[in-house]
């Protein structure tokens, strides 16, 4: 007898697990997709099952959805900064460890532009480069891309783009007569009359003497293709367009959570196609692979729902606890949050909590709303219970009422907050959470310093 019970508790066991592996697995697969990437999935597979199908009540309004939202699902990739395009090409280049280093080192100069500011004596103050080792690798920056970096004048940065081309009326134009090329632009009479002015001017040169204004307006135009601001495209990106599974709306002063893309209601079994197998003749050969196709719809859209419960559980839960921050905006205000509490309190594991809160974001829903992730309201402990956010704001502040000519270093910024905000704090962990902040090291602030002292007496003299 017991033998029985055993064997029938094995079987129930292996059944059950049958049933329930599926909708794990496809469960797990769902958590860091985002809404549309899963409705993708769903749609695809409605196309080769039977048993799937989209709600009726939902398809006119996907087009809408369409127009409203047309690039949500579109993400665009992240270019390269300035300074990862250029060092990737220093690190090809073969030259010396210590001329590598120094060329490194100087494109820190180079401005929004891509120029080099300042005088060499500048960049060299502080460092361990002389000023005439950092001027001599100037000609090896030259030679990278883009063509143009790393040049003082707008004049230099073009005739490097000419530099193959030194025999061609664009080159000479801008070599020597880059100021009058600028009043000939336009259709203006005036610009007509310094078109003609220039003209005359080059006919004076006798190695010029078949120039036209034909000829004078092409090389205009081919100067005008060149860029003038060689880091114009670099620098930055557009930040990527997401999509947002959640939404979060301020109702009699509490923010409300909900699912801003309610998957699961967009498809449901096919009830049709149930009752034409439950029908069928059970001799088909096809019946049993049927029966597989209706049980993995069965599973999927089980998956599908404990997917969305999941997700706006953890949203719930965070957006009840950040309800302070939600108000305010102010990173000051965000709770302490780290993933285990989340987990502990809704009932999930840690894994499934950081499948869930990586990658996900919330629309905010009000007069200007805006995207958050989710996983800024999911704030680790920092040192002495205050959250990351509150330590980088505290050496901010610190910052701010140093003296510029003597500003404070790590370890007296640790001192400080021990005293001023007791914190304790050690000096390594001052140093991680202000590199985290975006802060320059005590010298390289001093050096900033010095620097804008110098052009505003350069700006003084003249």
């Amino acid at each position: 007898m017991n033998s029985l019970n055993s064997a029938s508790t094995l079987e129930t066991h292996l059944e059950t697990q049958t049933v329930i592996y599926p909708t794990l697995q496809y469960l797990v697969r769902f958590l860091p997709w985002d809404g549309k990437r899963v409705f993708d999935y769903l749609r695809e597979e409605s196309k080769h099952n039977p048993f799937i199908v989209e709600n009726s009540d939902f398809q006119n309004s996907e087009a809408l959805l369409d127009d409203i939202l047309p690039n949500w699902y579109s993400p665009i990739a992240q270019e390269l900064s300035l300074s990862e395009h250029l060092l990737g090409q220093i690190s090809a280049l073969s030259i010396p460890y210590k001329q590598r280093e120094a060329l490194t080192y100087l494109t820190q100069w180079l401005s929004n532009s891509g120029y080099l500011e300042e005088t060499p004596e500048v960049w060299a103050d502080g460092s361990i480069w002389s000023a005439k080792e950092l001027e001599a690798v100037i000609p090896l920056l030259q030679s990278l891309d883009p063509p143009g970096i790393g040049t003082r004048t707008i004049q230099e940065c073009l005739l490097i783009q000419l530099k193959n081309q030194p025999e061609s009326l664009a080159f000479l134009l801008v070599k020597n007569y880059l100021e009058d090329i600028a009043n000939c632009i336009g259709n203006s009479s005036e610009s007509k009359h310094n078109c003609q002015l220039l003209l005359q001017e080059l006919r004076q040169n006798h190695q010029y003497f078949n120039v036209d204004i034909d000829k004078i307006t092409d090389a205009i135009h081919k100067i005008q293709e060149l860029e003038p601001r060689p880091a114009r495209n670099f620098g930055g990106s557009d930040a990527p367009i997401v999509t947002p599974d959640l939404k979060i709306e301020l109702i009699a002063g509490s923010w409300q959570i909900s699912l801003a893309y309610e998957v699961k209601q967009r498809f449901c079994l096919n009830s049709e196609a149930i009752k034409l197998l439950q029908e069928s003749p059970k001799a088909r050969r096809d019946t049993q692979q049927l029966e597989a196709l209706l049980q993995k719809a069965r599973n999927l859209l089980t998956a599908l729902q404990q997917w969305q419960e999941n997700l706006l559980k953890v949203g719930k839960f965070l957006v009840e606890r950040q309800q302070a921050f939600l108000q305010s905006r102010d990173k000051l205000d965000l709770v302490s949050t780290p993933q285990q509490l989340v987990a502990q309190s809704v009932g999930l594991s840690n894994s499934t909590v950081s499948r869930i809160v990586r990658g996900r974001y919330i629309l905010v829903c009000n007069q200007n709303s805006q995207i958050i992730p989710l996983h800024s309201l999911c704030v680790p402990i920092g040192v002495g219970g205050r959250t990351p956010q509150q330590i980088q704001q505290m050496l901010l502040q610190l910052i701010a009422e140093e003296s510029p000519a003597n500003p404070y270093t790590d370890e007296q910024l640790a001192q400080l907050l021990k005293m001023r905000f007791c914190l304790p704090i050690t000096r390594r962990t001052v140093t991680k959470y202000r590199k985290i902040a975006g802060i320059k090291s005590s010298h390289q602030r001093k050096l900033t310093d010095i620097a804008g002292g110098r052009r505003q007496r350069a700006g003084g003299r003249r």
